[in-house]
């Protein structure tokens, strides 16, 4: 049988992960909401979707790493997809909402990336 480290011996491990998941949840719920206003809705409704998709999925992966679920590491690759494709979508618009939103959703890349042991954190997630 595997023992499973502690909470707190998670603690540490998960704590620059959590810090940077948390910003990039606020950073897409932002941009999310600034991207619909001025009538701007019909032409930023892709942005919208997927930084709320990845406003949800970052709130998500931070909850099951702060309660220690045995199933937290297998969420990070998939939240660094998310926000990878997040932050190609933002990349695409003018507005500083959406250039906030990228570089958080880079940093967040990098920080699941590394935690989940993939190698070279600076490499883009595999795009399915």
């Amino acid at each position: 049988m595997t023992t499973r480290p502690t909470a707190k011996d998670n603690a540490k491990r998960f704590a620059s992960v959590i810090q940077a998941l948390h910003a990039c949840q606020t950073a897409c719920e932002h941009c999310a909401t600034e991207s619909g206003k001025n009538g701007h809705a019909e032409t930023m409704a892709r942005c919208m979707r997927l930084c709320t998709d990845c406003a949800e999925y970052c709130a998500m992966t931070r909850r099951f790493l702060e309660r220690n679920s045995e199933f937290a590491e297998l969420l990070l690759e998939d939240c660094a997809e998310i926000c990878h494709q997040c932050a190609e979508e933002c990349d695409h618009h003018g507005q500083g909402h959406c250039s906030a939103c990228a570089t958080a959703c880079r940093a967040c890349i990098d920080a699941c990336l590394k935690v989940a042991g993939v190698e070279a954190a600076t490499a883009e997630p595999t795009v399915f």
